[in-house]
């Protein structure tokens, strides 16, 4: 196991449980309603989360793989955000939550799964694992109070 491998998936799983124990001070009851962000439930938030770390995980099979380009929508990050935000009303809290966890969980997979850490492996999981839970940790614990 290479000491890249090692070193970033310590730095995501740190950074997660950070992220989890913020989101654990929050009552499920208040994931969905109030926003934690201008527009933005917990809910919704977690959806974000989870559809970002799904694209994380295809583009680390394309690493793996070396077929196909990596993913990236067409659209701009906001535009990809609200379309989220809406895919997010019809889907329940628990469904919301258990979709994170799997796309955590196959980004982990897949990061182990690479036969070499390279610079874009890192950049990939680094944006969308701890950099992003370091991102939105601060508005759980603000919203968990």
């Amino acid at each position: 196991m290479s000491d890249l491998r090692t070193e970033h998936a310590a730095r995501e799983a740190e950074s997660w449980a950070r992220f989890a124990a913020a989101l654990d001070r929050i009552p499920r009851d208040r994931w969905d309603g109030s926003e934690v962000l201008p527009g933005w439930t917990v809910k919704d938030l977690l959806w974000h989360m989870a559809w970002w770390l799904d694209k994380c995980a295809r583009n680390l099979e394309h690493i793996r793989t070396g077929t196909g380009e990596a993913v990236w929508p067409a659209e701009t990050v906001d535009e990809v955000n609200a379309k989220l935000v809406a895919e997010a009303e019809g889907k329940t809290v628990d469904a919301v939550y258990e979709e994170l966890l799997a796309s955590r969980r196959l980004v982990r997979t897949r990061w182990e799964a690479l036969p070499d850490v390279d610079a874009k492996a890192v950049e990939e999981v680094a944006g969308e694992t701890y950099e992003h839970y370091d991102e939105h940790l601060p508005d759980l614990e603000r919203f968990a109070g």
